[in-house]
């Protein structure tokens, strides 16, 4: 197709996107972040649980103190006593156990309605609805929260996070909403009376704070816009010049990890990009939540999660171009789901029995 022409021989969608208010104001000089310091301390390894029995670690005495690509070295808390949780699966497991008496919670955290005067998202009850269903086939639990405050997101974040997950092979969360990026190029999401940063969807679930998810995978899924830049694509073309079509174990050791471990956040959109809406070809609502529904649906019992994505993401970025004539610059502009991930193992959707 001849992208100057916008013609060709695939469908175009008609679509809408969000638009993009402005963060809560923030200080002209923002205090500096302070951080807990303490003295150097060597760290006796010997006395603690975690180290493995089959000499994983060498003596204190061998041990050369590591160092670290910053500007300088900070100054963490000695370890004096590291939380211990449950082991859910093997050190060296190369799948998550997904076998526990549950699935687990998805909670869907959905706005359509603002105190402000950012615009409605009428596309919310259908993307609610569609990926519900995907999920619930996939055997979860699903809760979903609507038009919730910034304090009342915080509060659902933390309950959800105090919960005891230990009989829950995983957690998902699904945020919808409108977003961007404030003037200090930080990014946010809204709630219906406010704005918050991003990285508060997940602050609650590291392994310290929500020891009964500690190893096993937590799943988050943004539906939002991520700035205002859009992306016309590049046409792949065939060598010869053809056209493009666009349409149960034995007891293991001990082992220590990361408190970010074991999450996986997916966004719409490549950072500072839109994220589209479309009425056109069978999506009535978010692109990226059609293509993440439609695939879990189809094929969420049979592929591991990294599969499962890689074909929303190949569907989202190939099978949809925007349609909106009377603007070019929000024409013809393709998206991209983008993701973040700290799993370390591969994660299936068996039937639960």
């Amino acid at each position: 197709m001849d992208s100057s022409s916008g013609k060709g021989d695939y469908p175009h969608h008609k679509v809408q996107y969000e638009n993009f208010p402005q963060a809560d104001p923030q200080p002209a000089n923002p205090p500096p972040e302070e951080m807990e310091s303490g003295p150097e301390e060597n760290i006796n390894r010997k006395g603690e649980e975690q180290v493995a029995a089959d000499g994983m670690f060498p003596d204190e005495e061998s041990l050369v103190p590591d160092d670290s690509d910053a500007r300088w070295m900070g100054f963490g808390r000695p370890i004096k006593e590291r939380p211990n949780a449950v082991m859910p699966v093997k050190r060296d497991a190369t799948e998550y156990n997904m076998n526990h008496k549950k699935r687990g919670t998805a909670i869907i955290l959905v706005h359509d309605r603002f105190d402000s005067d950012l615009k409605p998202r009428d596309c919310a009850r259908r993307d609610t609805d569609i990926i519900k269903n995907a999920l619930t086939c996939l055997s979860f639990h699903v809760e979903e929260y609507w038009n919730l405050t910034r304090s009342g997101l915080y509060r659902k974040l933390n309950e959800v996070s105090c919960r005891d997950h230990q009989d829950s092979d995983c957690l998902v969360i699904v945020f919808m909403s409108h977003g961007g990026v404030d003037h200090f190029n930080k990014e946010y999401l809204c709630t219906r009376d406010g704005s918050f940063d991003t990285t508060e969807l997940w602050k609650s679930f590291t392994a310290d704070k929500c020891p009964s998810l500690a190893g096993k995978p937590k799943l988050f899924f943004i539906q939002a816009c991520r700035g205002m830049r859009t992306d016309k694509g590049v046409r792949m073309k065939h060598p010869k010049g053809l056209g493009v079509q666009t349409d149960s174990y034995s007891k293991p050791d001990n082992y220590v990890i990361p408190l970010h471990a074991d999450m996986l956040i997916m966004w719409a959109s490549y950072p500072g990009m839109y994220a589209f809406k479309s009425n056109n070809n069978g999506i009535s609502g978010s692109v990226f939540i059609h293509f993440l529904a439609k695939v879990f649906s189809e094929d969420g019992r049979s592929a591991d999660l990294p599969t499962l994505l890689l074909r929303v993401t190949r569907e989202v970025a190939t099978l949809y171009e925007s349609y909106h004539p009377d603007n070019k610059d929000l024409d013809q502009n393709k998206q991209i789901p983008y993701i973040v991930s700290t799993l370390m193992r591969k994660v299936y959707f068996p039937v639960k029995t």
